[in-house]
């Protein structure tokens, strides 16, 4: 099959190196304004399951690799290192079941978008902190998002996957049914050996009263707070979110303290934000809440942190260190940033449900720290890039590995790992059972991460 005949087989776009628009899609696929070096043959722009089929084969044929886009959001722009990229960015269909409590997702529906639209039935589930990410990517890495200590780890929510295999084949996944693919597909990230045409997924009672609560304070404060922090969470329900936001200023690094409570009720939410209150340090610059903040909502204050087209670079750990001793290094990483839109941010769950062991998804920790670093000028890469390095070297000492959808996986040396030695093992094994040829082609990446 030659190109031609693939065009005339798919409803969507084959793009090739020789098409004039190929430059300006090929750097489309990536969400970062700092892009990788162009490295497809051809883009097919899927606009079904059966186009990624089509396409599938014909790259199994001509001996390409592959890789699926979603969103392009992986801050290394993954998705568009292969041979093949096959874009699945038309595929946004969303069907609900409001009775059931479930819903089919298709890969590039976005966080605001499904908030949104479940909102609107009183229902909710664990979306990404980001809105633009699409639940491609956010759910095959694991997805941490709202509310996630009580709702757990999204991609445990997943109930089935409809999945592209090496062969061509459309095959649904579940926990009887292809139950290898499945306890792959939740957590493998970029080592899975398919391409995931559709989610089925669990959903849940939306809170009535989300509440948020934040309190600002000078960089110096930063032991109290951690301590504070770590006393009211010990005792907090598991439908609190705390979160550490520590920004640049003129004057030096701040630190948002951020208390969202996914409660069922208003008495509820006052009563939870009144405990986390107690014992608060003085000292703070500015309270803010307790304000209603519904799930769409939280999306207006996460997005102004991360501008489109904008560099990025962005690392991650998991630890179960005391949080002063984890907050410690990313305040001063911080406060020696190139950019001062650079942030870190660092959230504290002692009390979320436990990780189950069913799923790729294994490494964890009570702390997520990430260092995001921001910037508008490709001469300042260099710079900005050292600086994120340097810092996720500060924390290494406490660091137990990194979540998979936000690791620097360009670090000289790899991240740290991202799955654990026996996930990293069965993972390996299972993509050499299912994508013998190598197909898609990022499993050394998962190999090293897991060294």
């Amino acid at each position: 099959m030659n190109v031609e005949t693939l065009s005339a087989r798919i409803g969507g776009t084959v793009i090739t190196r020789f098409d004039p628009v190929y430059d300006s899609a090929s750097d489309a696929l990536v969400w970062n304004g700092r892009k990788p070096e162009r490295q497809a043959s051809l883009i097919v722009r899927a606009s079904s399951a059966a186009d990624v089929q089509e396409a599938v084969r014909y790259a199994a044929a001509a001996g390409m690799t592959v890789s699926p886009r979603g969103g392009g959001h992986q801050f290394t722009g993954i998705a568009a290192r292969a041979d093949m990229v096959i874009d699945l960015g038309a595929l946004d269909g969303m069907s609900l079941d409001v009775a059931g409590c479930r819903a089919r997702i298709e890969p590039a529906v976005t966080n605001t978008r499904l908030a949104a639209a479940l909102d609107r039935h009183g229902l909710a589930f664990p979306t990404g902190h980001c809105g633009s990410v699409t639940v491609s990517g956010y759910l095959l890495g694991g997805g941490i998002g709202w509310n996630a200590a009580a709702w757990g780890i999204a991609c445990f929510s997943v109930l089935a996957v409809e999945v592209v295999m090496a062969d061509g084949t459309l095959i649904t996944a579940s926990a009887t049914e292809h139950p290898d693919v499945f306890w792959a597909v939740r957590g493998g990230g970029p080592e899975f050996f398919g391409i995931v045409t559709a989610y089925h997924v669990r959903l849940y009672e939306a809170p009535r009263a989300a509440t948020t609560v934040v309190r600002v304070y000078p960089a110096g404060r930063q032991t109290a707070v951690a301590l504070w922090a770590e006393r009211v969470m010990a005792k907090a329900p598991e439908c609190v979110e705390f979160t550490l936001k520590v920004d640049a200023t003129p004057q030096g690094p701040v630190i948002a303290a951020i208390a969202s409570v996914f409660a069922a009720n208003e008495a509820e939410a006052q009563a939870i934000c009144a405990a986390l209150g107690q014992g608060a340090p003085d000292g703070a610059l500015e309270v803010a809440g307790p304000m209603p903040t519904p799930i769409p909502a939280l999306y207006g204050f996460t997005e102004p942190s991360t501008p489109k087209g904008h560099r990025y670079g962005v690392d991650t750990f998991w630890s179960d260190a005391r949080l002063s001793d984890a907050l410690a290094p990313m305040v001063e990483a911080v406060a020696r940033a190139p950019s001062k839109q650079s942030f870190a941010v660092m959230t504290l769950r002692p009390n979320a449900r436990p990780v189950p062991s069913e799923a790729a998804f294994s490494c964890s920790g009570r702390i997520i720290g990430v260092l995001y670093g921001v910037w508008p000028d490709e001469e300042d890469d260099a710079a900005n890039l050292a600086w994120l390095r340097a810092g996720l070297d500060a924390c290494r000492p406490v660091a137990l590995g990194s979540y998979v959808g936000e690791a620097d996986l360009d670090r000289p040396g790899g991240p740290l790992p991202t799955l654990s030695p026996a996930a990293a093992a069965r993972l390996a094994e299972l993509g050499l059972r299912h994508d013998p040829a190598g197909l898609f082609g990022n499993r050394a990446t998962h190999r090293l991460a897991a060294e």
